[in-house]
């Protein structure tokens, strides 16, 4: 039976937990963007190359030892997470999403409030990486390399599903695009972890039926 209680909120969360949400994030981004290439109303086809590719130099590996993510400095895993690898994964992360919704709106589609709906209004912290770089809206909170509080960690993983479930619900009623099955493939069916946020509102998916 699945369980009604959040994975992960700003009084509990456990290192596995957060593993595979970190998971599931990038593997969502990847799924889409390759979704993205090959659906035949969207003009573009370089959404993986640009959002992805180009981008995570990171590897994830969830608890069940699926593996997601690119080659580079630092691999992730339910025993092994350090604040730099969060940090630069975070900032990627930011930053996939912001190239994303940018090129959605550049793109011919029907709708062009991509970036404004998916990435202004939800990814509203400021991350800065390793080497100085800052991306990010708002004055919520600054992430950098000395810190990351669990409690503004835990709104941040909040935004970042809650606009991965904004942006499928997004595509799936853009007039241009195709395929209408973004939200179940990339949020429903992946996103298999419950985030609350401080407010008491939990975004995400039951693993276990």
């Amino acid at each position: 039976m699945a369980s009604i209680h959040p994975d992960i909120r700003p009084t509990g969360m456990d290192q596995k937990h957060l593993v595979d949400l970190l998971y599931q994030v990038v593997a969502s981004i990847a799924g889409i963007c390759a979704k993205l290439d090959a659906d035949g109303g969207v003009p573009l086809t370089t959404y993986l190359a640009n959002c992805y590719t180009a981008i995570f130099n990171i590897i994830i590996e969830d608890s069940n030892g699926n593996r997601t993510g690119l080659t580079g400095d630092h691999i992730i895993t339910p025993n092994g997470l350090g604040n730099a690898a969060m940090i630069e994964l975070m900032y990627q992360i930011t930053d996939s999403f912001e190239t994303l919704t940018e090129q959605l709106d550049t793109d011919t589609l029907t709708d062009s409030t991509y970036e404004a709906l998916c990435y202004t209004a939800k990814f509203l912290h400021k991350v800065t990486n390793q080497q100085g770089n800052t991306l990010g809206n708002g004055t919520t909170f600054w992430f950098n390399p000395g810190g990351i509080p669990q409690k503004e960690l835990v709104e941040w993983l909040y935004n970042v599903v809650d606009a991965i479930e904004t942006l499928t619900e997004q595509l799936d009623a853009d007039g241009t695009v195709t395929d209408i099955t973004y939200e179940s493939l990339w949020f429903t069916a992946t996103i298999l972890t419950r985030v609350q946020n401080g407010a008491g509102n939990v975004v995400g998916n039951n693993s276990v039926l």
